[in-house]
């Protein structure tokens, strides 16, 4: 009786979350111990309530009718997934914060990203790779993903590649709302990259 009530807690809980949403195994820590959660979990996959997307982290079923599968986990969503689980901060390197914020198209091979946390290789269940890379940097460090991601958008592309087209692409991923915590905390950031965030 107990082992289906935490399956039902569970799965009533998932069953309000974002299709995209990921959660890890501590996410349901306060419903019982580990291994019953860990057997819990087992089964809502097998019931197809649930998809593994990498050991110990889950995200709600999302079947497309239209494509015939399952809609692939979002990387940047598992990022944040293993950032929560660990009590990291990260922000997205290179091309893959370009990827995310539309500044190119290319896909990457493997998602870099850079962490206070400890190096770390995640391979989804998909095959698809994401490299933590420990890093203390001031200019990310208690910020939140969006204002990180344009911080090192910015950095990625460099002081004399960013023109009004490339700040117009950053304005479209962004709200208004969204837009005005970056400025604020991004005031200690470098100077040419502040500089140009006051211009979005």
């Amino acid at each position: 009786m107990k082992k289906n009530n935490i399956q039902e807690r569970i799965k009533n809980y998932i069953e309000k979350l974002p299709r995209n949403k990921v959660c890890s195994t501590t996410s349901f820590r306060d419903f019982d111990n580990y291994d019953a959660v860990r057997k819990a979990l087992s089964r809502l996959t097998k019931e197809g309530k649930l998809l593994r997307v990498a050991r110990g982290f889950y995200k709600p079923s999302e079947y497309s009718e239209f494509l015939g599968e399952e809609i692939a986990v979002d990387p940047a969503e598992v990022a944040k997934a293993y950032a929560c689980a660990n009590q990291w901060t990260i922000a997205p390197f290179g091309d893959t914060a370009l990827n995310l914020l539309g500044l190119t198209t290319q896909v990457p091979a493997v998602y870099e990203y850079v962490s206070d946390g400890r190096y770390m290789v995640v391979v989804l269940t998909d095959g698809r790779k994401i490299e933590f890379k420990h890093k203390t940097n001031r200019e990310i460090s208690g910020k939140n993903f969006i204002t990180a991601t344009v911080i090192e958008a910015i950095n990625a592309m460099g002081k004399d590649k960013i023109d009004d087209s490339v700040r117009e692409r950053i304005r479209r991923k962004l709200t208004k709302e969204e837009l005005k915590i970056v400025k604020k905390e991004a005031s200690t950031s470098r100077n040419w990259i502040y500089e140009e965030i006051i211009k979005l």
